[in-house]
């Protein structure tokens, strides 16, 4: 198998990631190798990532201002992140009002990913791109140009690189549920 094809497809996405040389045949189906190769730096200066981290217990903590592809349609940040923390306040607020009902085994911070990936792919959705999410350590997006065929055929060789890894993908679509709110 070639797995240097998943690294050529994200520099065909990214041409940015050009400038980086693809990790060693041995290093190649290491996710951490992996995460490391999707950063790179503007200017010398400032961080940029193509692989975004987003954890599962801490939805709103993100950091939207290191994604390449927000900072290249040069969206307000801190506007979208502030209408994210919007969006999950009602959960919350009925999380902390009805929590003795609910129960200890509810995960109020998954919902509240949920929403957060949610308003990402939204964003990202509107500026013509797809999200993929991946699950390993913790969630990890990426946006993607939109082309159904690539997508699919990354997605595919993406997880036999990574199986090893225990590490999935997926094309993020907005939730039905999450859609009529």
């Amino acid at each position: 198998m070639d797995d240097k094809k998943i690294y050529k497809q994200l520099q065909d996405w990214f041409p940015e990631l050009n400038c980086k040389k693809v990790p060693k045949e041995s290093q190649r189906r290491d996710f951490q190798n992996f995460k490391a190769w999707m950063v790179t730096e503007k200017n010398g200066r400032q961080a940029r990532s193509y692989l975004m981290p987003l954890h599962p217990a801490q939805p709103l903590r993100h950091s939207l201002g290191h994604s390449a592809v927000l900072q290249d349609m040069r969206l307000d940040l801190e506007k979208a992140h502030l209408e994210m923390e919007q969006a999950a306040q009602p959960t919350l607020q009925n999380y902390e009002q009805h929590k003795a009902e609910i129960g200890k085994n509810y995960s109020v911070q998954e919902q509240v990913a949920e929403i957060v990936l949610s308003e990402i792919c939204s964003l990202l959705r509107q500026c013509g791109c797809r999200m993929l999410l991946i699950y390993a350590d913790q969630y990890y997006w990426i946006a993607v140009p939109e082309h159904a065929e690539k997508v699919n055929k990354f997605c595919k060789k993406f997880e036999k690189q990574f199986k090893a890894d225990e590490v999935w993908i997926e094309l993020f679509s907005l939730s039905d549920c999450l859609k009529s709110t």
